[in-house]
């Protein structure tokens, strides 16, 4: 068998990119690559992908090292390895203390938004939709940008304004049993103005979707078509990914804050614990690659964290029911910024997903060692299980979609709104499919089991005056019938 020539390896295993020119020379010398931080403290050799975009974090994370750093490592003099990996692990600290303060930073404003309800809820949803939409498109629209291009920027917002408005139109129209124009006319409030938009909010929209659409194509510019027609399918991802995903995330919060709470601490966890499982066993049970997008990310972390995530699907409920602000839903605007306790645990009557049940699970062969033969669950708790699966199966690609977004226009986070985090998109990717999920499984196997007394009230009361009676006499004639009065 006939063996390869140094030469012939070295191209092998080198990359074109990182192969130096040197004229004079038939085999240019090899350029090596950065150094950075083994898991073990010992100073490793980044691979080829890391380079590239100076990505250098070890485990299922984000990298640390931006492309400017990573340019000046390579440029900067030779050091001994000793001082290389004592600057590198200082480094690597302080980055990790300020990722760590950010993130309790983050933790204390949204549980003081949590404080203030549903509708400051709402907002911080809406400031999350406008951040990431200005972080996505600029992504495009720092490389792609055109200044032959008349009102480029402002059509894009302009599409995005009228998805919004439509949106929240539809949620604070028809999906709260006393829709805000309403309370607004009732309370002779000096903002009952904006009634009138919310009660004709479909035909605003398309009368606003059909200027814009006009406007758009007004502004096509020959010998830009195809330039133009990038931009804009662009727009529309940009507008389905920040506002089509979350369209009903709205009216998951009326339905409860938990249904916003619930699913955004399972990406959290699965994030969190992905990161400390890989850091932990990370290429040491399983040696094959996870996945070529995101070399860093490793099977022991994606495995770990979906189960320590499907474990948090079913605990979290039992320590959430205990906060009534987070079960009870938003009847009225009247009862801002808390709902009753009543509200929440009325059992008699409604909320039968946070009643206990025992369900017949326990093995027959486990049964004389446990000494029963079921367990005491919230429904709840077993619909967490499917929440749990999807957020470790499905939702993490989203962070995945956002890396190849990332690594398509080279830059190693969309912002730096967040210090050591990035930017919104960085720490939102997995919770907008997450959002769609929460919504789908809602309306598919979960609202139709959340009525109570309080909730019919409300509904009835936007029916008018004859239908009201028409209803009182048909109950009176059915409880008679069955012999309740």
């Amino acid at each position: 068998m006939a063996t390869a020539s140094p030469a012939a390896l070295r191209r092998r295993l080198v990359p074109p990119s990182q192969r130096a020119s040197f004229p004079g020379t038939r085999e240019p010398p090899v350029r090596p690559l950065p150094m950075r931080l083994g898991p073990a403290g010992t100073l490793v050799r980044a691979n080829s992908f890391e380079s590239e975009l100076g990505e250098t974090d070890d485990g299922d994370g984000d990298g640390d090292q931006s492309a400017d750093e990573a340019a000046a490592d390579r440029a900067a003099p030779p050091h001994d390895a000793e001082t290389t990996a004592a600057g590198l692990a200082e480094k690597k600290r302080y980055k990790k203390l300020v990722r760590a303060t950010s993130a309790a930073a983050m933790f204390a404003a949204a549980l003081c938004v949590l404080y203030l309800g549903h509708l400051a809820v709402c907002a911080l949803v809406f400031v999350i939709q406008v951040m990431i939409f200005k972080e996505v498109t600029m992504v495009r629209y720092r490389t792609e940008k055109s200044s032959e291009v008349p009102m480029f920027r402002t059509i894009q917002w302009l599409w995005f304004a009228v998805a919004i408005f439509f949106s929240y139109g539809d949620a604070l129209s028809n999906t709260m049993p006393t829709p805000l124009s309403k309370w607004l006319h009732r309370r002779k409030h000096r903002l009952a103005v904006f009634a009138f938009f919310i009660d004709n909010h479909e035909v605003i929209t398309l009368l606003s979707y059909s200027a814009v659409f006009i406007l758009t194509v007004l502004s096509f510019k020959k010998h830009y078509y195809k330039y133009q027609m990038g931009q804009l399918s662009w727009t529309m991802v940009t507008v389905w990914i920040c506002v089509g995903q979350l369209h009903a995330v709205v009216t998951n919060i009326f339905t409860g804050l938990f249904w916003f709470v619930y699913p955004v601490s399972l990406v959290v966890v699965n994030d969190c614990m992905a990161y400390f499982c890989g850091q932990a066993f990370g290429r040491k049970l399983i040696k094959r690659e996870f996945l070529r997008l995101s070399p860093n990310k490793t099977w022991e972390g994606f495995i770990g964290g979906g189960l320590f995530t499907v474990f948090w699907a079913v605990l979290a409920p039992r320590l959430m029911w205990r906060y009534p602000g987070l079960i009870c839903q938003l009847f009225d605007f009247d009862n801002i910024p808390h709902c009753h306790a009543e509200d929440a645990f009325d059992f008699s009557s409604g909320f039968p997903l946070f009643r206990p049940k025992e369900y017949q699970v326990v093995p027959e062969v486990l049964q004389p060692l446990l000494g029963r033969a079921s367990v005491e669950l919230f429904p709840i708790q077993v619909h967490g299980i499917g929440f749990g699966v999807f957020a470790s199966l499905v939702a993490p690609f989203g962070g995945y979609l956002a890396s190849a977004i990332k690594r398509a226009y080279k830059v190693k986070d969309f912002e730096q709104t967040i210090p050591g985090h990035g930017g919104v998109m960085d720490r939102m990717d997995c919770q907008l499919l997450m959002a769609l999920f929460t919504t789908v499984y809602l309306n598919a196997f979960v609202r139709m089991e959340v009525f109570s007394v309080n909730s019919m009230l409300s509904t009835i009361s936007r029916l008018s005056k004859d239908d009201q009676l028409v209803l009182y006499r048909e109950l009176k004639a059915k409880l008679k019938a069955d012999g309740g009065l």
